[in-house]
C-alpha cells in the first residue's frame, strides 16, 4: 500500500504584494496630506470663530451670575481680545491672542469695540465681528442681538 504524502503550500505574503500595500498606503496618505493642508486655514478659522463665540457667551452667563456687566473687549490692530468684568473697578478675568493666519477683519456696532452684557444677560448694544483667515481670505461671522442671542455664520 502507498501512502499518500501532502504537501503543503507555503503560507505568507510574497515581497510583490507587501510592496503594492505599501505603495497604496503611500499614495492615499499622500493625497490626504494634501486635502488636509488646504482645508486647514477654513478648520482654524472655524476654530476661532467657536472659540470667540462661546466666550461671548461665556461673559454673558458671566454677567447673569454674578448680576456685574461682563463683556468682550476687542482689540482688532493688535490680534487679541479680553473678557472684562465691568465693577467698580474693570477686572480682566482672560486675555485671547489669535492665531497668526487669523485676523479681526471687521468689529461694528459695538462702541469701543466692547461686546457688554447686563446682568439679564442681555447686550447693551447689538453687533457683528467678523473674522479672516488671512490665507485664503474666507471669512466668519459672529452677530450679538440685543436679546443677547450670539451666534456665528
Amino acid at each position: 500500500m502507498m501512502k499518500k504524502i501532502n504537501i503543503e503550500k507555503p503560507t505568507g505574503f510574497s515581497l510583490i504584494e507587501i510592496l503594492i500595500v505599501v505603495a497604496m498606503v503611500t499614495i492615499i496618505a499622500g493625497i490626504s496630506f494634501v486635502s488636509f493642508k488646504n482645508i486647514q486655514p477654513i478648520l482654524e478659522l472655524k476654530g476661532m470663530t467657536s472659540e470667540l463665540t462661546n466666550d461671548l457667551r461665556y461673559a454673558q452667563q458671566l454677567a447673569v451670575t454674578e448680576q456685574i456687566d461682563h463683556g468682550i473687549h476687542i482689540f482688532p490692530i493688535e490680534g487679541k481680545y479680553q473678557i472684562i468684568k465691568y465693577g467698580s473697578v474693570q477686572e480682566i478675568l482672560k486675555e485671547k491672542l489669535l492665531p497668526d493666519k487669523i485676523d479681526f477683519s471687521e468689529v461694528n456696532g459695538f462702541t469701543n469695540n466692547e461686546a457688554k452684557f447686563n446682568a439679564y444677560g442681555a447686550a447693551k448694544e447689538q453687533g457683528t465681528i467678523i473674522i479672516l483667515s488671512v490665507e485664503d481670505n474666507s471669512t466668519t461671522r459672529i452677530e450679538v442681538s440685543p436679546s443677547g442671542f450670539v451666534k456665528n455664520q
